[in-house]
């Protein structure tokens, strides 16, 4: 019988595996694939965000400021590539001005620190590539950039030392409630846990389904990324990104950990959790928004493209 059991071993499922595994507890991870980070953890944007986005007085916004205060202090811990670069949130119309308004009394609200409205010409003296049609910007100078799969496998392999038990190419196919404990059956073996955490990510919802009706809906959103050789990486010092919308953060232009420059990403809702198709009309999509930041960046000096696949829902919080 085990104590906890951790369903995902993405960067959620291992931080709470790392954290629990310091405590006298028999710890259990189950993961589909042959490795942890095999998911959204692998293919994303590798920043850690400020927290003026998500709506004041929701758990995301005050788990995403308190997390971001937290996350350096954890790398140092675990010898995780971690940069505080800050961010510049663009503007290129009145309508932009007042959404930038909008997300920096969300931030003000939600703790951020040290966030300010800057011009364009501001923003431009702090990073000169960037557009002439930049009117205004947001600066969050507590924004980082990570390197997200070397967290993930960290905290994996702490934990692991410290004895929770890590099983690979373990997909759960069901759950059972008996009272104070609940059954795992997965293709490999069953097991038994006292409590189980759902950290599937984008299959949330699937594994929510095997024990009740959930109360939202997961929108798999797909999007397309080009990294940059190094020769670009210093091109811009700050995470560059556009207003914010329905369908995301918008497309960025960053230096990654590792001195490459990142682009992307689009947002496209797909059907399945696993496809992480590169189309051309993606890779144009992320090609003109990213020129309208940052219009002297060179995609031609691409070394790979990619795209991952995050868990947008039907709620916000």
């Amino acid at each position: 019988m085990y104590d906890v059991a951790i369903i995902g071993c993405g960067v959620i499922g291992a931080s709470l595996a790392y954290t629990l595994s310091r405590y006298d507890l028999r710890v259990l991870v189950l993961e589909r694939e042959n490795d942890v980070a095999m998911g959204t953890t692998k293919a994303n944007s590798a920043i850690v965000h400020a927290g003026y986005d998500p709506e004041p007085g929701t758990l995301m916004a005050k788990l995403n400021v308190q997390g971001s205060a937290m996350m350096e202090q954890l790398c140092a811990d675990l010898s995780v590539e971690y940069k505080r670069i800050g961010s510049l949130v663009l503007g290129f119309s009145e309508e932009d001005r007042k959404t930038l308004g909008r997300i920096y009394e969300n931030g003000v609200q939600n703790g951020v620190p040290g966030l300010e409205m800057l011009t364009g010409e501001q923003a431009r003296g702090m990073e000169p590539a960037l557009s002439a049609d930049v009117i205004a910007a947001l600066y969050a100078p507590s924004a980082a950039v990570i390197d997200p799969w070397g967290l993930c496998i960290a905290e994996a392999e702490v934990a692991v030392r410290n004895g929770a038990e890590l099983r690979l190419r373990s997909e759960v196919t069901g759950l059972a409630e008996h009272g104070d404990f609940c059954t795992i059956s997965t293709t490999t073996a069953t097991y038994e846990a006292r409590y189980v955490v759902n950290c599937a990510g984008v299959d949330a919802e699937t594994v929510y389904r095997m024990t009740a009706e959930p109360k939202f809906k997961t929108l798999p959103s797909r999007g397309a990324y080009y990294l940059l050789d190094k020769s670009s990486g210093d091109l811009v010092s700050h995470v560059v990104f556009q207003c914010p919308s329905a369908a995301g953060k918008g497309v960025l232009v960053a230096p990654t950990v590792h001195g490459n420059l990142i682009v992307g990403p689009n947002a496209e809702e797909v059907r399945s959790s696993t496809d992480r198709a590169v189309t051309a009309a993606a890779l144009d999509a992320v090609a003109t928004a990213a020129k309208k930041s940052v219009p002297g960046v060179d995609l031609r000096q691409s070394i790979r493209n990619f795209a991952g696949v995050r868990a947008n829902t039907t709620l916000s919080d």
